[in-house]
Parts: structure tokens; C-alpha cells; sequence
């Protein structure tokens, strides 16, 4: 849909927003969503000239695991790689935001975005934007896996740091998370830097590296250039991790050793093993899942500890819902 601005001969912002609202409002130079007037990717933030019009989402009910919006990264033989954005509040009257990107699990075959909607919806109520990214897989988009996922995972990173004037990221607070495969993604970001990793197209200029790593269950058995735990060194962004011990896919003391390894470099990270909890047992689709609420509240902590955000947990877990003691966990730092 082209969405006509009264204020300037051409048309904006081809926008994909079920479940929203659209309106027009005029804006001051270099404040608009997409500046650039055209749909896909947002030009480089340095070219930004005037923008006489723009399309704002007005955001649902409070709490409802809706994105505002959607932004595309990047485009790869003609089709448009898109992120869900949830939008925080004040966020048209803000300037820079920490930022929560997530990228899903699903075996770099399957999955989607909306698996993650709501840690985005949380992460929104923190203050933060959030962003969870759909990449390419290898059955839809023929393509060799996981190389194609970790060049498009470090392409949104690139998107949002070349970006950030234009939609308010902070570019030194930006967190990166995944579940599964899509934790191999978040890792690999912050991790490989090897030049095969990068899509020809990105500005190498701009660093894919994130601040801060959430990693849930992660599958790290790929080929070994692009499997994070044969790349830890020093200086890596502080990193989370979370196991159930009755995943069959992952062996907790393999991801033990790799946070020991990190450790050993000098790297903060914190593991923490549930007990009882299974392949995927952080997702938060199903909204009684104790294990997501238990998960989230570490994460907040964790970034608090690093300085990512600060204030009070907006946490709220349903009634009925058991939260987890210490006996039903183990935690190394």
C-alpha cells in the first residue's frame, strides 16, 4: 500500500502494519521513521535530507504482543528481509533507545519472527525498541545454511547502527538474543568475524558486534568456521546463557564449557540450568510458561548489571503461574 504525503509530490513509506493505525502528522528534518521516501531499506543516515511527512504507528493496547511496524534491513534477489518493531512509549519525543534484537530458532529451516513476540513486548515495556528478525532459511530461500542466517544476522545489526539517527537506537546499547539456531546467530555476531561471514553488499565500516549477548538453548553443531565456541577470545560483550537439563538436543556440560571458556578469557558470563526444562523451554508463546518469566527476570538483571538499562523490572507474571526458587535452578557465574 503507497501512502500519498499532501505536503510533497511523491508517495512514502511502504508500510506493513496489520492491527495499526495509520496517520500523517508533519515532521521536523530528519526525524521521520522513513526519511528516505521509498519503501525498502532506509538510506544511509548521513544522506538524510528534509522530511516534510511521516507515517507513525499508533501502538496497541498496552502489554499485546503486536508489532508497531515493520522495517526492512535488507533486500536479496528481490525479496525484502523485514524486522517486527515494537516501539517503546515515548518514543516520538525520545532520541536514542537501547535496543533488543532476537533472532529465532527453528534449525536455520523453519521458525519465524512472531515466535518472540513476546520478549519483544516486554523488552518494549523496559524502555528499549525491539526488533525480532526474520532471515533467510534453507528449504524457502535455497539457500547454504547457516552461512545465509549468520550474513543476514549481522546485516540487521549493520541496518540498525547505520540507521540509528534516524530510528533512535542507541548504537552502544544494542542486545542481541537467540533461541536455538538463533542462538548460534546471536553468538556468531558478537564472535566471528571472519570476512566469508559478511554480506557484499553491508558496509564493513559498521560494526555488526552487539553489547550485550541472551542466549537460550543454543545449537552451536555446525560446520566449525561458523560454530561460536571455537571463537572466544578476550574482550566479548557479557553473555547470558540458559539450558534446561532435560534438553536432548544440547548437553549442559558442553554449554558449562563454553562458559567456563569464556570465563577463562576474562569475558562476563552468567549459565543458568533449569531443571526440568526442555528444548525451547524459555519461549514465552505460551504466556503460563514459568521458565519465560524466570528467564526474562535474569536477563533484566543482567542488563542492569551492564549497564544496558536502568529502573524497575516491569515484569508481571499471571496469576497461577509458580515462579522458580533457587532449588529449581543452577547458577554459575
Amino acid at each position: 500500500v503507497a501512502y500519498w504525503c499532501p505536503f510533497y509530490s511523491r508517495t512514502i513509506a511502504r508500510l506493513n502494519l496489520p492491527h495499526s493505525l495509520i496517520i500523517f502528522i508533519p515532521m521536523m528534518p530528519n526525524t521521520a521513521l522513513f526519511p528516505n521516501g521509498k519503501s525498502g531499506p532506509l538510506a544511509d543516515s548521513s544522506s538524510y535530507q528534509q522530511a516534510p511527512c511521516a507515517a507513525l504507528a499508533i501502538k496497541p493496547a498496552a502489554g499485546a504482543n503486536i508489532p508497531d511496524t515493520t522495517w526492512t534491513y535488507k533486500s536479496v534477489n528481490e525479496k525484502d528481509l523485514q524486522m517486527s518493531v515494537f516501539l517503546p512509549g515515548g518514543y516520538e519525543q525520545g532520541t536514542r533507545f537501547p535496543t533488543f534484537v532476537v533472532f529465532h530458532g527453528g534449525s536455520w529451516t523453519g521458525g519465524e519472527a512472531s515466535w518472540h513476540y513476546a520478549d519483544c513486548a516486554y523488552w518494549r515495556s523496559r524502555g528499549m525498541v525491539a526488533v525480532s528478525v526474520d532471515y533467510r532459511l534453507k528449504e524457502r530461500d535455497k539457500v547454504e545454511v547457516p552461512l545465509a542466517c549468520v550474513k543476514d544476522a549481522k546485516s540487521a545489526i549493520r541496518f540498525l547502527r547505520t540507521n540509528a539517527t534516524a530510528l533512535k537506537i542507541d548504537t552502544d546499547k544494542i542486545v542481541v538474543a537467540g533461541a536455538s539456531a538463533g542462538g548460534q546467530l546471536a553468538a556468531a555476531t558478537a564472535m566471528i568475524d571472519a570476512p566469508t561471514t559478511n554480506d557484499d553488499q553491508d558496509d564493513l565500516a559498521i560494526s555488526s558486534r552487539p553489547n550485550a549477548v541472551i542466549l537460550c538453548n543454543p545449537y552451536f553443531r555446525c560446520r566449525k568456521d561458523l560454530s561460536p565456541p571455537n571463537f572466544i577470545t578476550k574482550e566479548l560483550p557479557p553473555m547470558i546463557t540458559f539450558l534446561g537439563d532435560q534438553d536432548r538436543a544440547i548437553k549442559v556440560d558442553d554449554l558449562l564449557a563454553f562458559h567456563e571458556a569464556l570465563r577463562k578469557e576474562g569475558n562476563a558470563s552468567e549459565y543458568y540450568v533449569g531443571k526440568g526444562g526442555k528444548h525451547g523451554f524459555c519461549n514465552g508463546r505460551d504466556p503460563r510458561n514459568r521458565f519465560f518469566y524466570w528467564s526474562v527476570l535474569l536477563e533484566d538483571r543482567f542488563l542492569v548489571k551492564h549497564g544496558i538499562l536502568k529502573g524497575e523490572l516491569t515484569l508481571k507474571v499471571p496469576n497461577g503461574v509458580a515462579t522458580l526458587s533457587e532449588k529449581d535452578y543452577d547458577a554459575y557465574k
